[in-house]
């Protein structure tokens, strides 16, 4: 009989709805799994057990009364990345600076979960401000990868990640500025969804940031990923730079169908500099075929464009110090390095630099908007190696020098730049036991193209075995 830890959202709700459990029944049951394992993991900044078995107990009051149709996700386990206002928790956002005291009311889409019925079981770990590529800060111990302590879990949602694959609930929220949600999941064995720019509303949209960062979902399949975007994303009024498109149904697009008439570009070598574990390139070759049995039409193709981390770097750390510098001054000994590092190099760019980057920005997205013209998908793998261990200094992926600082973002910065939708989908695991993934990105506002090309691959992908802790 299957654990209820391992039991999707989907799984749960109809569990709900044939009153096999209750939503007290699946709280506490993955409390207990939290209790069990979350000493060793460090998914979590704040757990907030007795609020979500309070939560839980009006959750199934309202399944009695109604039957829950109208709160899509009535009942289901949702976690938080601790860098979004949760009303009652404190945001953290991993770092000492910050005020602790409980947040006065939620983010925007997290008013939507809570409409919908969630059950918020706590803030996940993050980076400092969600800044670096490992979770680890001065607040919580280091989030560690559930398939292999000893290896990082990614960053900077590390934590949701984490969480996920060990079972500590279906749905998780992160934030992608680089690959923060895609990475982790691809370390940790999940499902990752980054959509297009802005589809997800914020009350503020952070200065620099918000060019390239973007709320995200992680979760066990895509099809209980699928669900969580469908109640979280569209337009908000209070949101300063809503994304004004129509909406999209994310969970008709996550069955799985024939593709006949997409046009898929596979590569491993983008435009620049790219080398990659033998294994994964061996995963987009199988994960490439799949989309070829389909009816898609695969090219070995890649965009004609220079490297991202020519732009990437400049727009984060400027959003960095931007956001987060005036907080900061005077507690420069309570930051992590790697922060201090990101304010010092942030406050240091010049007008002229950061005018740079965003010409060189615009010529990058006129270029792949043209390339989009001939394809469709872009598919390559979501990071070049499998989770390192924590704190490695690599060098080297397959023979070639690669820079330490761009390890496990080779592939995914492209996406955020030209705020293109982007899911991380697992393909199995390597010689080592830890998971491997393919990165499917489409153009910008064609979300559902690269959830249908997910759960394609879902479905016929090598299995990643449950995870047994």
């Amino acid at each position: 009989m299957t654990a209820i830890s391992d039991l999707s959202a989907l799984e749960l709700r109809r569990s709900y709805q044939s009153r096999e459990l209750s939503p007290v029944d699946v709280i506490d049951a993955i409390l207990a799994r939290i209790d069990e394992h979350e000493p060793s993991l460090h998914a979590f900044i704040t757990l907030m057990a007795d609020s979500a078995r309070d939560q839980a107990r009006d959750a199934e009051r309202r399944w009695l009364a109604d039957g829950g149709e109208r709160a899509p996700l009535l009942g289901i386990p949702v976690t938080l990345k601790d860098l979004v206002d949760l009303e009652g928790a404190p945001t953290t956002m991993g770092s000492l600076v910050t005020s602790h005291a409980p947040a006065a009311r939620d983010e925007l889409f997290v008013e939507r979960l809570r409409d919908a019925g969630s059950v918020f079981l706590g803030k996940t770990n993050t980076s400092e401000f969600g800044l670096a590529a490992q979770t680890m800060n001065r607040v919580a111990p280091t989030t560690v990868n559930p398939w292999n302590v000893a290896r990082t879990a990614g960053g900077s949602s590390g934590g949701a990640a984490a969480a996920c694959a060990a079972g500590f609930g279906p749905l998780h929220h992160g934030t992608d500025g680089g690959g923060s949600v895609r990475v982790p999941a691809a370390y940790c064995g999940v499902v990752g969804v980054k959509p297009t720019g802005r589809r997800i509303p914020r009350r503020v949209r952070g200065a620099g940031m918000s060019q390239i960062s973007t709320d995200g979902v992680l979760a066990r399949s895509i099809a209980d990923a699928a669900l969580m975007l469908d109640v979280i994303c569209g337009a908000h009024d209070a949101d300063p730079a809503p994304l004004r498109q129509v909406p999209q149904d994310f969970s008709a697009a996550a069955q799985p169908a024939r593709l006949d008439g997409l046009r898929v570009a596979v590569t491993t070598e983008l435009g620049w500099p790219t080398p990659c574990d033998p294994q994964i390139v061996a995963a987009v070759e199988r994960a490439a075929a799949i989309l070829r049995d389909a009816g898609a039409s695969l090219s070995p193709a890649s965009p004609e464009i220079g490297d991202p981390n020519d732009i990437f770097p400049t727009l984060s750390a400027v959003g960095a110090a931007a956001n987060y510098g005036a907080l900061c001054i005077g507690r420069e000994d309570d930051l992590s390095d790697y922060t201090r590092g990101s304010l010092r190099r942030g406050s240091g760019l010049t007008g002229i630099q950061v005018a740079e980057a965003y010409a060189k920005l615009d010529l990058l997205s006129r270029s792949m908007e043209a390339w989009f013209e001939e394809f469709d998908v872009l598919l390559t793998p979501t990071s070049a190696i499998a989770a390192h261990e924590h704190g490695a200094r690599i060098e080297e992926i397959a023979g070639r020098s690669v820079s330490p600082w761009t390890i496990s973002i080779l592939y995914t910065p492209l996406a955020n730049l030209i705020q293109a939708p982007a899911v991380a989908m697992p393909m199995g695991l390597d010689a080592d036991g830890l998971p491997i993934s393919v990165q499917v990105i489409a153009r910008p506002g064609a979300d559902v193209t690269a959830i249908r090309c997910a759960a394609v691959l879902e479905e016929s992908a090598p299995e990643v075995p449950t995870l047994a802790l």
